[in-house]
């Protein structure tokens, strides 16, 4: 499944790796052209080496080339060369000798910088970020993308620091990182990282759940608040180190915080959604829409609570099962929604009669179901009596009065409730034998069937 952000993200890889892929020549045409600017944009600070421009080229358009569903040779190419070039350098600043000189570029102009006393070099700070850049390129060909994820992180520390160093203003903090070098690798950087975005740990951070939210907010402060109060003891540090000391203390104090309030309140905040989107599902795999009661389902889990209580209270139980009188011939004669608003009209006004501790759910079709907790069968069948008359005594639009009979049985000691309910039943459909529009308790002498009208009774 693709997230949203995980599509976006992954829209971003080729732009990304096209911008990068541009500054890159942008810098070489600085060389080719012989304007400092663009290949130095502070002056008399870093300067960024052909080589690395080159590199950072290759890195970009590497990730140019990526696409997730076809084979990524030239993004395995690009990373082995950048692999190859990084390797070589690193092994001259571990040696001290010279390798890279023969295909190095624009050697007149490196010449003019030397004479001028701004010498340039690939540093190891950037020559270590190229490497990490040119690996993740490599285990994208190798469709490794966790390892992608990991070494493109890893590589992207160097342009923050750089980047961070830049802002305040120290440079020793930035080194040897000229800030066209930083940009650059930062464009390309997060290109490539991105390119695993529906795979591992940025799957996860870019879900829409709970967690994905919160480390997107964790990650994006977790920066920016490090960053302003590194600023704040910088300028601290720089003016009165003691007497500024305590306000820098309360200030990282408050960030964090802050950080752990907000964090709280989105997570509160999504759960609340998540709790409320739970409620509305049970509500409606428990509940019937048509009637508004609940349905067989919650029944049962309800009536099943009530027997384990009743067992250890020892105290009276009853279940009573009504149905509606000739409820096919009223569908037929006056159709489906008349005979659904015979349904609603007669669930609300028998749950009217029913007691705060009675229990009454809509068991199938025109059938009905009542517990009654703390009543014994007499007073179950003065119940049903009493819900018998009252909707016979209902005028109904369209059809005029309505009939139901009741079946009632009272719980017998270790009874489970499939076998209470299943005696009520029983005793329904003596009501039905007996002539309909009445309560029966299962004792009740039958007679034999008469016929009125249309209708056969019992």
């Amino acid at each position: 499944m693709r997230f949203p952000q995980i599509i976006k993200a992954l829209s971003l890889v080729r732009p990304l790796g096209l911008a990068g892929a541009l500054f890159s020549l942008l810098v070489l045409f600085g060389y080719l052209l012989n304007l400092e600017v663009l290949f130095r944009p502070l002056h008399g600070g870093p300067a960024t080496h052909p080589l690395s421009a080159i590199g950072l080229l290759a890195l970009g358009l590497g990730a140019f080339s990526w696409h997730p569903r076809r084979s990524n040779r030239l993004v395995l190419s690009a990373g082995c060369f950048v692999v190859l070039l990084v390797s070589l350098r690193l092994l001259e600043i571990a040696t001290g000798s010279v390798l890279l000189h023969g295909i190095t570029p624009f050697k007149e102009v490196l010449a003019e910088q030397v004479a001028a006393g701004h010498g340039i070099s690939t540093g190891t700070n950037t020559a270590l970020m190229s490497l990490c850049f040119g690996l993740a390129l490599v285990f994208i060909g190798l469709k490794r993308y966790t390892l992608t994820q990991y070494m493109s992180f890893v590589g992207l520390g160097f342009p923050l620091i750089s980047v961070t160093g830049y802002a305040y203003g120290i440079d020793k903090f930035y080194g040897q990182m000229a800030m066209s070098t930083a940009v650059g690798g930062l464009m390309v950087g997060t290109a490539i990282m991105l390119s695993g975005a529906h795979r591992s740990v940025l799957r996860s951070v870019l879900s829409p759940w709970v967690g994905g939210k919160v480390a997107r907010i964790q990650i994006m402060l977790g920066y920016i608040v490090p960053f302003l109060v590194g600023y704040c003891l910088v300028m601290t540090i720089a003016n009165n180190p003691l007497q500024q000391f305590g306000l820098f203390c309360v200030l990282i104090s408050a960030f964090i915080s802050m950080l752990v309030a907000f964090t709280a309140v989105l997570q509160e905040d999504i759960d609340h959604s998540r709790r409320s989107a739970e409620r509305r599902l049970i509500l409606a795999a428990t509940h019937d829409v048509l009637t508004n009661l609940p349905n067989r389902r919650r029944f049962y889990d309800h009536s099943q609570w009530l027997l384990e209580r009743v067992r250890r209270t020892k105290e009276s139980l009853s279940v009573l099962m009504l149905d509606i009188d000739f409820f096919k011939h009223i569908n037929d004669t006056h159709g489906h929604p008349v005979g659904d608003a015979v349904l609603q009209q007669l669930a609300q006004s028998a749950r009217h009669m029913l007691r705060k501790q009675d229990f009454m759910a809509r068991y199938g079709g025109e059938e009905f179901i009542v517990i009654m907790p703390g009543t014994d069968r007499e007073g179950a069948k003065l119940l049903g009596e009493k819900l018998r008359a009252h909707v016979a005594s209902l005028d109904f639009p369209n059809i005029g009065q309505v009939t139901i009979s009741v079946g009632c049985a009272e719980y017998v000691p270790e009874e489970p409730m499939s076998e209470l309910v299943a005696r009520a039943d029983a005793a329904l459909y003596q009501a039905k034998r007996l002539g309909r529009n009445r309560v029966a308790d299962g004792m009740e002498k039958e007679a034999r069937p008469v016929c009125l009208g249309e209708y056969q009774v019992a």
